[in-house]
């Protein structure tokens, strides 16, 4: 049987494909090359394949593949690569601790191990860290000595960083992760990288199936025609190519950066982000969305509406991930969205308006409206789209300045990289072009 293991081996995140019962020291020495890690004893006595495991000193040989997902391993290699690595290395030289080297790099290992726990070890605290590696030149005193020249060295900060980069698997462990870390969540990182810090602890949520599917599931209230689930870490390029997703949200997919950005940027990231200008958060918004934010406490459903408080500030709590987006399906009998930004690709939107209306055996059963980069938060007028409900196509045509005039005194822009007078003319300008599409009586 062969499965898919991604971790991060040294500074690389990698990717197994094979038997997830094999040692992690023969994939180590047969496809990695580093070999490094020596093949003793193959029963854990030697300690010569020894390596660190998320900053714990382990014996490769006993170690399956299967057990790596997510997991971080450094080997003699990477560590070698460190100043730790060099003050050790040097303590070792001068103390002659170094015979035919077989036993060296786990040995080292296990010094950094200690080290990294206990600065200034006693003798006897130093031969119990090294207590599992074996050595057959130097009888251990030299060693003993090196680890303690190498202590006593200042201004050392012998802290194993392990990686900054948690990759779980399923969605419990993501849950149980957030809880217990100050890891940040991702799964396309096309907003998030833009200003990486490699200082912060990242939650990569791309591998966890739950958060990639997209289904419908039917309504049992038969207010519409089912729930679309979409899982946050969906893409923008897969949003576009499902058959399910409505064609307002691909059309919204689209506008977004360019084909690169849509390959990575997800529906989640989009949504969390928190900003007013997102252009796939807006149609989620028009189109009544719900979201489930799981944590250790269990899941919570929260309307889209009530998740946006104010600019970047959201109804997320620090140990909760957003999983799963819940979006009614209606019937629209037509739409309208439109963008206005600086340049057709990778542009940020400067004004966004977007409405719908469904019209059922001649009157207009539903109708919304929604608009971005506007204010702080994404408006949403759901009592001014009541004055429609109910009307026929041509009653609605009459009460249309009533309509305008009702959205002139809610929409209030706030000034940012164009005016707020030039805001409200475009967004009523685009609102006026909306209902001439949308308030058309059929043929």
């Amino acid at each position: 049987m062969c499965t898919s293991i991604i971790f991060q081996l040294n500074q690389t995140i990698t990717e197994y494909s094979g038997n997830p019962s094999t040692r992690l020291l023969q994939v180590l020495r047969d496809e990695y090359y580093l070999t490094g890690s020596k093949c003793g004893c193959l029963e854990g006595e030697c300690g010569a394949c020894s390596v660190l495991l998320n900053g714990k000193l382990v014996n490769s040989c006993l170690v399956a593949m299967g057990s790596l997902s997510g997991a971080h391993v450094l080997t003699i290699e990477g560590y070698a690569n460190t100043e730790q690595f060099h003050v050790l290395s040097e303590a070792y030289r001068s103390e002659s601790a170094v015979q035919c080297g077989f036993c060296i790099p786990g040995m080292v290992l296990a010094s950094a191990c200690l080290l990294a726990q206990n600065s200034t070890p006693t003798d006897e605290e130093i031969r119990t860290a090294i207590s599992g590696n074996l050595c057959r030149c130097t009888g251990y005193q030299a060693i003993v000595r090196a680890i303690r020249k190498a202590s006593l060295v200042e201004g050392i900060d012998w802290t194993i960083h392990t990686s900054n980069l948690w990759i779980p698997i399923t969605l419990e462990s993501a849950v149980v992760t957030i809880a217990y870390t100050k890891a940040v969540p991702y799964a396309g990182g096309t907003d998030l990288m833009v200003q990486a810090n490699e200082s912060i602890e990242y939650l990569y949520l791309g591998q966890i199936a739950e958060m990639r599917e997209i289904y419908l599931n039917q309504d049992i209230n038969q207010h519409t025609g089912g729930i679309l689930r979409i899982g946050a870490a969906v893409t923008f390029a897969e949003l576009i190519a499902h058959p399910l997703v409505p064609q307002i949200l691909k059309d919204a997919c689209r506008e977004v950066g360019a084909p690169a950005i849509r390959n990575m940027g997800t529906i989640g990231g989009n949504i969390a982000n928190g900003s007013a200008k997102a252009d796939v958060a807006l149609i989620c918004r028009l189109l009544d969305a719900s979201l489930n934010l799981h944590s250790i406490r269990g899941v919570r459903n929260l309307p889209i509406v009530d998740f946006y408080q104010e600019n970047k500030i959201l109804d997320l709590q620090e140990d909760e991930l957003l999983v799963e987006i819940l979006l009614p399906i209606r019937s629209h009998t037509r739409y309208f969205f439109h963008k206005v930004s600086a340049r057709q690709a990778l542009a940020i939107s400067r004004i966004s308006v977007a409405a719908c209306i469904t019209v059922f055996e001649g009157r207009i059963t539903h109708f919304a409206s929604a608009f971005g980069a506007i204010t702080d938060v994404i408006l949403r007028p759901y009592e001014i789209d009541q004055l429609f409900i109910g009307l026929t196509i041509r009653e609605a045509q009459e009460v249309r300045l009533q309509y305008l005039t009702a959205m002139h005194l809610f929409i209030q822009p706030i000034q940012g990289r164009v005016s707020a007078e030039y805001r409200k003319d475009v967004c009523m300008n685009l609102l006026s072009e909306a209902l001439d599409q949308l308030l058309i009586e059929a043929d």
